[in-house]
């Protein structure tokens, strides 16, 4: 719930915005109104908390209300089901909703808390976009100073059969000042147990597969900068030892689990709670969010509070940072990002969670000259091979090729028809090696060494299938600035290969960039050193 008094959001969001460029604000569980409502629903105060039970009920795990869709506004009114529903009208009437909210266009007046941000940060700042699905709202800001253009949105529900939208993920993407980013706000799976777990990862790989942007890409491999952050709902679990393989030793019950949290909350062990985060070892186990860096959180466990109090805890679950921030950036971007900081603000105390924040400093993309065939610039892969890939088939194999795409979008050379190259298939193999005749020469639209650096290179592994479509294995991304030389020379690479977050193996292999103008060596000169003073040939 918002706080009432709007002073309460200068620290957490700063009043008139602060120096930021960029502000983007997710919101979970978000259903409140203002004034007086239905006797069907719940109020509290001046602000009303739709379909809540004040402080003793955790609406996110016993979810049993049935939405419906106010005439009036865009804003979600749940209530109280006082009879028993069949699973599959209510599943029709979400799934009606969760359509709605999604196309929904309005200003961030519609929505209260949305104007209290709004107002909040001043005329100064201009909302981008903001993208909503039932309890979940996204709203981007930014400054005025700044450009902002292609701003592109869509909601993936992963509730009950992918269809209700009570849980999911928001995605909002924009480019400012020529620098591309991305933003997901979740809200996922709840409780403590590993069938949850599992679901939180499952989770996080839908939202991921999203079909946003270029084709089968991750939104992570595409633009420059990406933050994935909400109430992601790992939890702290002391029943695991930090250990390479992160099994469970020993079980405790409930209250002995709270209790021995409680005691490392009182006494600050904060990175004692962070080394038994669910997140961080789905993350370090490439079982989840493979690549996204993880700040820590040197705070007290965000959930699950006492509303109205600042420290107070409710024990019917174990305390944990269920509330978290990650981002993740181009392999050649990673030095133009940088963590200010990670905190929790205690003085918000209308909800079971406490809010966070995270500031970053982030340096502008620099342009790319687009240029021509006649003058682009040459990479050679050779030695290409995959090792650990997934196996798709019955038999526990693939039959694996490689496409390439680029970042930016159409930097490489595609044929006639828009198809992008690709190397041959290598068939019934987790294993592939491909010959240099077998892999396509590439063609990037540029004719210097500042842009050519720029480049990145994405990697799309695919299973060839004969009898139906083919599919995705995994997704790399290969930065050109190391191997854009003064003297063009095949240097080696090995990339990880990632599936919707989970890590799918690796590929190996060696890329030369001759730029326009640059001579490549002959083939003999790659093949032998000879060395000064002697008759003798190293091979």
């Amino acid at each position: 719930m918002p706080p009432k008094d709007s002073k309460l959001l200068n620290d957490w969001i700063p009043e008139g915005g602060g120096d930021f460029d960029v502000i983007a604000v997710g919101l979970q569980e978000s259903t409140y109104k203002r004034g007086k409502v239905s006797e069907n629903l719940v109020g509290t105060d001046s602000w009303h908390a739709s379909g809540s039970k004040a402080d003793d009920s955790d609406e996110d795990e016993n979810y049993t209300d049935v939405p419906t869709l106010d005439n009036k506004s865009s804003d979600v009114i749940v209530k109280r089901s006082r009879t028993k529903k069949s699973m599959r009208k209510m599943t029709r009437i979400v799934r009606q909703l969760s359509n709605n909210l999604r196309d929904t266009k309005g200003d961030p007046l519609d929505y209260p808390f949305g104007k209290q941000i709004y107002v909040h940060l001043g005329e100064s700042y201009v909302l981008a976009g903001k993208v909503e699905l039932m309890e979940m709202r996204l709203f981007v800001y930014v400054h005025e100073r700044n450009n902002v253009c292609e701003v592109e949105k869509t909601a993936t529900p992963t509730g009950l059969g992918s269809v209700i939208g009570n849980k999911g993920g928001l995605i909002l993407k924009c480019v400012v000042d020529n620098t591309s980013l991305c933003f997901a706000s979740c809200h996922l799976a709840a409780h403590q147990d590993q069938k949850f777990l599992d679901k939180r990862n499952s989770d996080c790989a839908t939202i991921l597969g999203s079909h946003f942007g270029q084709k089968n890409v991750s939104i992570d491999h595409q633009f420059d900068h990406c933050f994935w952050f909400g109430d992601l709902n790992y939890r702290v679990d002391l029943n695991y030892r930090v250990d390479l393989n992160y099994t469970a030793h020993r079980k405790r019950n409930h209250e002995k689990h709270c209790a021995e949290v409680m005691t490392l909350v009182r006494a600050k062990k904060w990175a004692v709670l962070n080394q038994n985060d669910q997140l961080k070892h789905q993350v370090e186990g490439k079982k989840a969010l493979t690549g996204w860096e993880l700040p820590s959180a040197l705070f007290p466990p965000t959930f699950k509070r006492v509303r109205h109090t600042l420290d107070e805890y409710l024990l019917e679950r174990v305390p944990s940072y269920c509330d978290r921030i990650l981002y993740k950036s181009l392999p050649g971007l990673r030095s133009n990002i940088k963590l200010q900081h990670f905190s929790c603000y205690e003085s918000i105390a209308t909800s079971d969670h406490k809010p966070i924040a995270a500031a970053f400093h982030v340096g502008r993309t620099s342009p790319i000259r687009s240029g021509t065939v006649e003058k682009s610039t040459l990479v050679e892969i050779s030695d290409l091979a995959g090792k650990d890939l997934l196996g798709l088939d019955l038999a526990g194999l693939s039959d694996p090729y490689i496409k390439f795409y680029s970042t930016p979008t159409k930097a490489v050379q595609v044929d006639t028809n828009g198809s992008h190259p690709s190397t041959s298939t290598i068939s019934k193999t987790r294993s592939p090696k491909w010959r240099d005749d077998q892999v396509p020469k590439l063609h990037v639209l540029c004719d210097n060494e500042r842009d050519a650096k720029a480049i990145h290179l994405t990697l799309v592994v695919m299973d060839y299938d004969a009898a139906s479509k083919d599919d995705l294995m995994g997704v790399a991304s290969v930065s050109l600035e190391k191997f854009c030389q003064s003297r063009p020379r095949f240097i080696p690479f090995e990339v990880q290969v990632v599936l919707h977050g989970k890590g799918a193996g690796t590929i190996t292999g060696k890329i030369r960039v001759t730029l326009p103008g640059q001579a490549a060596p002959p083939a003999a000169e790659e093949q032998y050193i000879r060395v000064a003073g002697c008759h003798c040939t190293l091979s």
